[in-house]
């Protein structure tokens, strides 16, 4: 009869060296460069259905399921796919936000939908890292969410910008769609210095046209405007 202690302690061994390099991937005491090699090795693995299990799982410490979640977004399986739309209703809003990044780390384009939809999260944090995830994907089809996203009056607070509508603006830019124009000049007009900054800057990816070159903002504001009538 053929032993099978052999096969479990290869087992035993590899679940030890998975949870390793866990643990060295979230140690914040550790030094950036190991952190990163441990996540490196993690994405590597294999051991995808293991990491599954534990990103789901409520019980796994905190910090180690942010790890797992973003490697899953890195092997990119499709039962790892599946679990992070999963993870996109997770009750602890800092998930939610980790299986957002990580589905844009994916580079999925056909994420975009889902991650938009965090864009209405009750958490301002979620909405930022949605953005953030959506700026990754660069999708044409995350525009009209963003748009949507910046004339919500969630995102004002007694009429005063949230600083999260820059995160929406940055990502229009990325989408490098010419439908973003409209609210990305509408953006110019706006009293957040931080807001106008990232509008210039998206405008410029949007139109592939530049008017930065000696102008101040003011100038710069002045200049889009103009070009932005002649389109019409």
């Amino acid at each position: 009869m053929v032993s099978l202690l052999p096969l479990l302690f290869l087992v035993v061994s590899a679940q030890a060296g998975l949870d390793e390099l866990i643990v060295q991937a979230s140690n914040g005491d550790l030094p950036q460069d190991q952190r990163q090699a441990a996540f490196d090795d993690l994405v590597r693995t294999g051991y995808g259905d293991e990491l599954i299990a534990m990103a789901e799982d409520p019980a796994t410490d905190a910090r180690q399921r942010w790890v797992i979640i973003r490697v899953l977004g890195k092997i990119h399986s499709p039962p790892g796919v599946l679990a992070l739309q999963r993870l996109l209703a997770d009750d602890i809003s800092g998930i939610r936000a980790a299986a957002a990044m990580a589905l844009g780390d994916s580079g999925d384009p056909s994420q975009a939908a889902k991650i938009a939809a965090l864009l209405e999260d009750p958490a301002v944090i979620v909405r930022a890292t949605a953005a953030d995830a959506l700026a990754l994907l660069g999708s044409p089809e995350a525009v009209p969410y963003l748009v949507r996203a910046l004339e919500d009056p969630s995102n004002f607070y007694r009429g005063e910008p949230l600083w999260v509508r820059r995160h929406f603006v940055v990502a229009l830019g990325t989408s490098q769609d010419k439908s973003a124009l409209p609210a990305l000049i509408r953006c110019l007009d706006e009293s957040d210095a931080n807001i106008i900054d990232a509008a210039l800057v998206s405008l410029e990816q949007v139109s592939g046209v530049s008017w930065s070159d000696g102008r101040n903002r003011a100038e710069q504001i002045q200049a889009w405007m103009r070009w932005y009538a002649n389109q019409q």
